[in-house]
């Protein structure tokens, strides 16, 4: 499958607990064709140690969504000049407070450093109509 856009997404600063970020992204089809798309989610692209603390991390919007528990969405379409608002989730383990030292703690809850990224792509639908023609 054609990646048609990759979110990176950083996890810092708000570490306690859920947390959900309504409408955070936005994705536009800026072609001339309806695209039928996926979300995936690729894992952790970055190699702090603790991204093993993130229980649970999603992208979500009108009823599809891809986590770290779903591996990808049900395909979804998106007109030509569409543009649909994202939202992200996740929650990080409790146990990262108690068994972090206290210097990395801080420096994490001050965007300094981050639990860890991880990567969310759409890609082009194999059954697309258009073939994700770009």
């Amino acid at each position: 499958m054609k990646v048609f856009h990759r979110f990176l997404i950083y996890i810092t600063r708000n570490i306690d607990g859920r947390v959900r970020y309504p409408s955070s992204m936005r994705l536009c089809n800026n072609t001339r064709e309806p695209l039928r798309l996926r979300l995936r989610y690729g894992g952790p692209f970055t190699k702090t140690g603790l991204e093993g603390y993130v229980k649970y991390i999603a992208v979500a919007a009108q009823g599809f969504s891809a986590s770290n528990v779903t591996g990808e969405s049900a395909p979804f379409y998106l007109g030509p000049s569409e543009c649909i608002d994202l939202d992200l989730e996740y929650e990080v383990d409790g146990k990262l407070g108690e068994e972090l030292d206290m210097v990395k703690y801080k420096m994490i809850k001050d965007g300094v450093l981050s639990v860890g990224g991880f990567v969310f792509d759409v890609v082009v639908d194999e059954n697309s109509p258009s073939g994700g023609g770009n």
